[in-house]
């Protein structure tokens, strides 16, 4: 069955008002349909600004929309036509329009009070004009966005207003709910920048000592986690009481994730925890996975000029936040972004490196999560954005990765599964705060840059259904049971790497990087006797945990300051993940590992692999699958394309940055 048939998968399109055209009938509806090829689950019309919602009043007579809202924030052309006059009463049709050809229709809108006109004017929202008061205010008393947490001058919660205002426009639109978009479903500003101002400070209770001249400076010094607590069970009660009034109007919600980040760096940066969001009873979870976009930004558009070594790892640290997220929310629905061009922002993957988006969507449909009842992939199907202005042959393409990618019947994945728990995290955050422990995403995402095959995580609550190898960061942070539980563990090797002491006495160290800011080790259960590798590590780490600032304002496009483990150290962890699983090795430029791999097992005798490339330009892998091959076929190229296999070894070029896909079919083990 194709992916775009399967109604296990969700297929959502982000897009704006500039998509449709309001001088048609049908507002151009079938066009779009058409050009697609498929019938959408469900469409986000993105209206950009709060004012959108904050001064709406009925639908009793037509009214006209605001630039913003007919394309977003207002820009005069897209790639299809100039923006049109929307009213509201149009707006109601189109969602009538896409009702009747069985599509969920979401709103979504950013935390935005004003936009820039055709003459590079601002436009503000009426309403907020003299409520200056309720806008993300920095550390440095920069105003930004508005902020969702705060109080109207009369003593109401400003999130009640905008709430109840939101679900009346539900209702009087006819939307079936609401994409809980950026700079509503968190904050803008990181909370090492913001916002300390006295209702903030008022609403979490620490007491600035009387002499202490900057209460920034004392909070995120000295009561940091407090902090961070604070916004976690404050973005806790604002969702809660999001999806009560949503509920009882009959109305939906997902939500983006906090600025792309995985769990940890949610709390870390944003206050948000995806598990009490997920608790709230919500419906899904947005994933902004913009690995393919972010890693070709510009300074302009970064804050700052990210160098090719962060560039290069960007694509695995989405992947790893990715399966991160997955196993935090293991029951919502997840459609992370999948990023295709943005004609504001003026950013095109699928025009500028399309090889990326076969990259990002292969390797995010072959990553799994255990469940009781098999593998699952960690995605449950695209969010396409922005999905304006595409022709049936660009839909071609986006839709061909997708239908190549998806694995029908996943059985396993070479290597080793991470071991995920929610007790870990929290104290994850705690030892961040205090000593800069390295977290499981860190480790994670950086084993996998390394080659490591770890495609596959497990909830410590799943662990009787796991089989195979399992993968354990940071085991002396897990609790009593989950510990128990891993060194009962009777289904594979089990691995263990982390800044610690031996996790437990039956743990044998086979791998060390000794270094100025604490030695980093690699673990087997049970592994007595092996050779212990040790490797020198002389960089300085000079970041206090408790003084020193991150760069770039912690903006969520530059990473956390980690302490600097060597990627030499990274490769030998993978080298022995690989070694001790029995999985495949890719055997041309071993020092280099520009070249990784996926390996899916979809039966006794064959299997699925990805083969990906970091470089910009092609390079050639050779890979050694470890079993006679006897057959296999690329599935990324033209039909009848021979790819060169010899014995248990296959080669092929892979265009940069990009992906290839292969099934295999071995010779029968007897």
């Amino acid at each position: 069955m194709s992916v775009f048939e399967d109604k296990t998968l969700n297929k959502w399109c982000w897009i704006e008002l500039t998509g449709f055209d309001n001088e048609k009938a049908d507002f151009g509806v079938p066009d779009f349909l058409g050009r697609a090829g498929f019938i959408p689950d469900g469409i986000s019309l993105l209206l950009y600004w709060t004012g959108f919602v904050i001064s709406h009043q009925s639908l009793d007579r037509e009214k006209p929309l605001a630039a913003c809202e007919a394309s977003y924030g207002g820009h005069e052309y897209s790639p299809e036509r100039r923006r049109q006059d929307w009213t509201n009463l149009q707006l109601r049709a189109l969602i009538d329009i896409l009702h009747i050809n069985g599509i969920k229709v979401y709103l979504s809108y950013f935390n935005m009070y004003s936009y820039w006109d055709d003459r590079d004017g601002a436009r503000i929202c009426e309403y907020f004009k003299d409520k200056e008061y309720l806008m993300e205010t920095s550390r440095g008393g920069s105003r930004g966005a508005l902020s969702m947490l705060k109080r109207t001058g009369d003593d109401e919660w400003f999130e009640d207003i905008l709430q109840e205002k939101t679900v009346a426009v539900l209702c009087d639109y006819g939307f079936d709910g609401i994409q809980i978009a950026d700079g509503i479903s968190s904050p803008r500003l990181s909370l090492q920048e913001g916002d300390y101002t006295s209702d903030m400070l008022e609403q979490c209770g620490i007491a600035v000592p009387p002499d202490e001249t900057d209460a920034a400076g004392y909070i995120w010094r000295e009561r940091r986690l407090e902090w961070i607590k604070f916004h976690t069970g404050r973005w806790e009660t604002f969702y809660k009481k999001y999806m009560r009034r949503l509920r009882e109007a009959g109305k939906e919600a997902i939500f983006n994730s906090a600025w792309t980040r995985d769990p940890f760096e949610a709390m870390y940066r944003y206050g948000v925890d995806y598990r009490s969001v997920a608790a709230a009873g919500i419906d899904g979870c947005m994933v902004e996975d913009v690995s393919p976009s972010l890693a070709i930004l510009s300074s302009r558009d970064n804050g700052y000029l990210m160098t090719d070594r962060q560039r290069r790892r960007v694509h695995y640290e989405f992947l790893a936040a990715l399966m991160l997220n997955r196993a935090a929310m293991p029951n919502l629905r997840i459609t992370p972004l999948s990023s295709v061009h943005d004609t504001m922002e003026q950013w095109g993957v699928l025009e500028h490196m399309p090889t990326s988006m076969t990259r990002n969507v292969l390797s995010n449909l072959n990553s799994y999560i255990v469940t009781s009842g098999g593998l699952r992939q960690v995605t449950d199907g695209p969010y396409f954005c922005l999905s304006d202005g595409l022709s049936a042959s660009d839909w071609s393409f986006i839709k061909g990765n997708w239908e190549t990618g998806f694995t029908s019947s996943p059985m396993s994945t070479a290597g080793a599964a991470l071991v995920w728990s929610d007790s870990r995290l929290d104290n994850e955050l705690a030892r961040f705060c205090s000593d800069r422990r390295l977290p499981t995403h860190r480790l994670f995402s950086e084993l996998l840059y390394s080659g490591a095959p770890v495609n596959t995580i497990v909830r410590t609550d799943m662990l009787d259904y796991a089989k195979g190898p399992l993968l354990v960061t940071n085991f002396d942070l897990l609790d009593g049971d989950e510990r128990n539980k891993i060194l009962g563990y009777k289904n594979g090797a089990v691995l263990a790497i982390g800044q610690s002491a031996a996790p437990d006495i039956r743990f044998h160290e086979i791998a060390r990087e000794n270094n100025p800011f604490g030695h980093i080790s690699l673990w087997l259960l049970d592994g007595k006797g092996r050779e212990l590798t040790v490797i020198d590590n002389d960089k300085t780490y000079d970041f206090d945990p408790c003084l020193s600032m991150e760069k770039v304002g912690m903006l969520w496009t530059h990473p956390l300051d980690f302490a600097p483990v060597s990627d030499q150290f990274m490769r030998l962890c993978g080298d022995l993940i690989i070694e001790i699983t029995g999985a495949p090795r890719i055997v041309s430029e071993p020092e280099r590992r520009v070249c990784k791999y996926i390996c899916i097992h979809t039966g006794p005798d064959t299997c699925k692999v990805i083969l990906t490339n970091d470089d910009y330009y092609y390079n050639h892998p050779a890979i050694d699958l470890g079993r006679e091959i006897k057959e296999i076929r690329c599935l990324t190229k033209y039909y009848g394309f021979k790819v060169s296999h010899s014995g248990r070894r296959f080669e092929c070029r892979v265009p940069g940055r990009g992906a290839e896909a292969f099934e295999v079919v071995f010779e029968p083990a007897y």
